[in-house]
């Protein structure tokens, strides 16, 4: 009986130290500033040449191609170029340090305030226009971009 508790108990502390060393690590997003200007007609191709360039820089810190691919979550391909991963502080102060590298910051989850922006802002009051409304003075936001909110990822933490 008394190997049988040890055994446990030594699976157990192993186990542990495991969750306690994988919960030291964070989503960070990594800037990398523009995505590069590669020629050529095939779209697809080049942000899966961009996602590459991601794994292999993180590849060069974190030791291994496989232990990137493992960490990124999502490569930012499109207007501008970066990464998602999942890492700990010091490879995040390590990515830091490399050239081309803008910045590195911790991914935050953000709670919404409202999901009645219209409302939420006074631009309207039961789905109706006033005329003195800041909506109404801007021409409903004919040709204006009022905001960009992308919280695709901070929901899933």
């Amino acid at each position: 009986m008394g190997y049988k508790f040890f055994w446990f108990a030594l699976l157990s502390f192993f186990l542990l130290k495991e969750n306690a060393i994988a919960s030291d690590k964070v989503p960070y997003i990594v800037y990398l500033g523009e995505p590069p200007r590669l020629g050529g007609s095939n779209k697809a191709l080049q942000y899966a040449m961009v996602a590459k360039s991601h794994f292999e820089l993180l590849g060069s810190i974190l030791g291994t191609l496989k232990a990137a691919e493992n960490a990124i979550f999502y490569s930012y391909t499109q207007h501008i170029n970066g990464f998602a991963a999942t890492i700990d502080e010091e490879t995040a102060n390590r990515i830091s340090k490399l050239p081309g590298v803008v910045s590195v910051f911790p991914s935050r989850k953000h709670e919404l305030h409202t999901t009645r922006s219209w409302q939420f802002l006074g631009l309207e009051s039961d789905g109706n226009v006033n005329s003195n409304s800041l909506w109404s003075k801007a021409g409903h936001g004919k040709d204006t971009i009022i905001g960009n909110l992308d919280t695709g990822y901070g929901q899933i933490f």
